[in-house]
């Protein structure tokens, strides 16, 4: 049984890697799985990110089970853009 976990940014980073699986379990459980695989730098910014679970927003000490199957993907906070404004004409 396992669930595909997707990592974003500066998760990504520090992982190493884009896209990991783990066992299915209750979310706190796969979240520590995480952190002790990929250590502290992960840890930290794990802090900051947003977790959805199969698309859908998930606080990340919610107990929720995640079934094999499922997708985690855990997305950092972001900014970008410019401040220049595009204008057709």
């Amino acid at each position: 049984m396992s669930v595909r976990v997707r990592l974003f940014a500066a998760v990504r980073e520090a992982a190493g890697t884009g896209e990991t699986t783990v066992e299915a379990a209750r979310l706190p459980v796969i979240l520590d799985a995480l952190r002790e695989r990929y250590g502290e730098r992960f840890a930290a910014r794990l802090t900051v990110c947003s977790v959805l679970v199969d698309g859908r927003p998930t606080p990340p000490d919610a107990t929720v089970e995640v079934d094999d199957g499922a997708e985690i993907a855990l997305l950092p906070p972001f900014s970008g853009g410019s401040s220049h404004r595009v204008t057709s004409g």
